[in-house]
């Protein structure tokens, strides 16, 4: 509707007015003057139209100016909206190529770790053949100690009735033959740099000043070594003291025993390394 229309009651209402006037009320009428001052107003009616004609037609103007305002918005937000799908396109690319790389990543870190994994178990075998790591495990522990007679006898050699480094040295090599894993002589663990011998009255092993009684614990198939150690062609010089002096000689099978690591020196003062063609 337009504004001309929506004041157009107003309008005719004022116009009809004296004659709903009297109708309303039957004893009035209207004054000559008063009637001829109606029909004034009445003359003025055309240009009061007019007015509100040209009123209607600058209140119907703005909406254009609004129409415009609300295309302007319009373009606005859909810029806005293409720009965002576009952010979000690309934030999508980034997130995409963030999963790949971090896929790769994990694969790399799996893969590493595996190496890893194997690098660590080669090195504790390593250190396992080094000596340089405890072991625990089932095998047998020896004791040997001089004899317990209080008296020598006048024609014999008081060295027959003391255990020496080549018995020691005897039962050790017996062991490793036999598939010891690990020994140990009272505490020492033997490595392949190991020594042993003697020094005056004294068997030194690793460097390390020891004395009876010894402790041989070995690491391995405890039957075997034992089947070993018992066996009447081996240790034939110990076993003949032992019967013919008193020295000792005790073996048993264990369930577990701990081998303690080698604390020695590695070092190598002589021999270096070569290539060879």
């Amino acid at each position: 509707m337009s504004h001309f229309a929506h004041h157009s009651p107003r309008l005719l209402l004022l116009a009809s007015f004296p004659a709903r006037l009297a109708q309303v009320v039957p004893s009035f009428r209207p004054h000559p003057a008063r009637w001829r001052a109606t029909k004034g107003a009445a003359l003025l009616m055309p240009l009061g139209l007019a007015l509100g004609l040209l009123l209607a037609a600058q209140l119907q103007s703005p909406p254009a100016q609004v129409s415009q305002t609300d295309e302007s918005s319009r373009q606005v937000a859909t810029a806005t909206i293409q720009r965002l799908e576009a952010e979000q396109a690309d934030l999508k690319k980034a997130i995409a190529q963030l999963r790949t790389e971090t896929t790769a990543r994990q694969q790399q870190t799996t893969t590493d770790k595996s190496a890893l994994s194997d690098l660590r178990r080669e090195l504790e075998q390593m250190q396992i053949a080094a000596g340089v790591k405890a072991m625990k495990g089932p095998g047998v522990r020896v004791i040997l100690d001089d004899s317990m007679a209080k008296t020598v006898p006048a024609d014999d050699d008081p060295a027959f009735y003391l255990v020496h480094e080549y018995h020691l040295r005897d039962v050790i090599n017996l062991l490793w033959r036999s598939g010891a894993e690990a020994i140990a002589v009272n505490g020492e663990r033997l490595v392949g740099t190991s020594s042993v011998y003697c020094v005056g009255s004294t068997i030194m092993v690793n460097d390390t000043r020891m004395s009876p009684p010894f402790e041989i614990l070995a690491i391995g198939n405890p039957n075997s070594m034992e089947d070993a150690l018992n066996n009447p062609s081996n240790l034939r010089s110990l076993k003949t003291r032992v019967k013919a002096y008193g020295v000792q000689f005790k073996e048993s099978k264990q369930k577990e025993i701990t081998v303690p690591a080698y604390n020695g020196s590695m070092e190598i003062k002589y021999s270096s390394s070569d290539s060879v063609d």
